[in-house]
């Protein structure tokens, strides 16, 4: 047993060795930094949005679910091949769900399905004409907002992360220089995650299902874009030096 312990402990010593010298200038995990420093700065911007988003509903009852979901899903249908033909506004289906109806006794006594259609247009008089007329139509606007298209917010995200550091480093100088060093290194810079939400649009029209009106005498819906401030917030460490 000497002889093999002897073979574990003289490689282990040799590796000790070699690693001796160029560990010496590693700085142990535990020591304390000196001159450091934490901060953090933060970017806005105001956006409005370009791309507004309406999702309508149909929704039927009847005790037998079959012929009700044929009826969801025929209003639907032409209220989709409605919006594909409207240029400018990109028409999806939305979700779709089929619910047992109870009566005040606690008894099943038929089905309630419900689907939806989902609007999104740049053109925000067109879309607001289109679900004018489609809220006429045995539907009914079941909810609405704003959205940043994809272009809009890269474009904002960039400019948005290029003022964050920005700002981060002339924080960074400002506080250096405070403290009376005249230069500083980065440590370590976080960079958090853009925030902002669009508010959601304040229609004029909420038609539930009903008799139907002529498409041209439908009052369209009025959209109004607001703002959306986007927010990025830089946060990271300093070594400030002479």
């Amino acid at each position: 047993m000497n002889k093999a312990l002897t073979l574990i402990v003289v490689p282990l010593t040799l590796l000790l060795a070699t690693q001796s010298v160029s560990a010496e200038n590693i700085m142990p995990a535990s020591a304390p930094v000196r001159n450091a420093l934490t901060l953090d700065a933060t970017a806005s911007t105001e956006v409005i949005p370009d791309l507004a988003v309406i999702t309508l509903a149909a929704e039927a009852q009847g005790v037998d679910a079959a012929p009700i979901t044929r009826e969801v899903q025929q209003i639907i249908n032409a209220a989709l091949a409605q919006a594909k033909g409207t240029p400018g506004v990109e028409a999806r289906t939305g979700g779709f769900a089929t619910s047992q109806r109870w009566n005040s006794k606690g008894v099943r006594d038929g089905w309630t399905v419900r689907a939806e259609l989902i609007l999104k247009g740049k053109d925000f008089a067109v879309l607001g004409t289109l679900a004018g007329k489609l809220a006429q139509q045995k539907l009914m606007i079941a909810g609405s907002g704003f959205e940043l298209s994809r272009e809009l917010r890269e474009r904002e995200e960039q400019s948005l992360i290029e003022r964050g550091i920005a700002a981060f480093r002339s924080k960074a100088q400002t506080a250096s220089r405070a403290f009376g060093f005249s230069q500083y290194t980065l440590r370590e810079v976080n960079l958090g995650s853009i925030t902002g939400e669009a508010r959601p649009i304040q229609p004029k029209v909420f038609a539930m299902r009903g008799a139907a009106a002529p498409a041209a005498d439908a009052e369209p819906m009025a959209i109004e874009g607001g703002k959306v401030t986007l927010t990025l917030t830089v946060n990271g460490s300093i070594l400030m030096a002479q």
